[in-house]
């Protein structure tokens, strides 16, 4: 089992702002964390997690099925989510928090919290910052590819 820490990629592509395969690539991922022995981790109220919920009020019929599916079989199960209140979450040591914009602080924060746990995000420099540091890392369609 792994413990994933997602950035919101997967709301972009759920809404559908990031194109139809990237949909395809947000439902893909939503059904194989369900049904797989895999975890995510999530700070209670983080980025994420707000637009998670926006995405369930969307008035976008697929956009709305495919955060309610999310919430339903991945984060409100605790076999499938971690989550982690906001003040247990670790710091982040200095230089990494030097290193990274401020509003990515609770994505690595959430990864620390969780020994061991795999960053998934689109965003290069963040994943360059991560890896520097030596934490795993992935993009994500390297996760899917080796995970899924």
């Amino acid at each position: 089992m792994a413990v994933f820490i997602i950035n919101e990629w997967l709301w972009a592509d759920s809404s559908g702002e990031n194109g139809r395969r990237a949909r395809r690539r947000a439902l893909d991922l939503i059904e194989a964390l369900g049904k797989s022995n895999h975890q995510i981790a999530v700070i209670v109220g983080s980025a994420f997690d707000q637009k998670a919920w926006a995405c369930c009020k969307s008035e976008d019929t697929l956009t709305m099925s495919l955060a309610k599916a999310f919430v339903t079989t991945i984060r409100q199960s605790s076999a499938r989510c971690r989550l982690i209140a906001p003040e247990d979450a670790v710091d982040l040591p200095d230089h990494l928090a030097l290193a990274i914009k401020p509003d990515d602080h609770y994505l690595v924060q959430a990864q620390l919290s969780v020994p061991g746990a795999v960053l998934v995000t689109t965003d290069a420099p963040l994943r360059g910052h991560v890896s520097g540091a030596g934490l795993p890392c992935w993009a994500p369609e390297d996760f899917l590819r080796e995970y899924f």
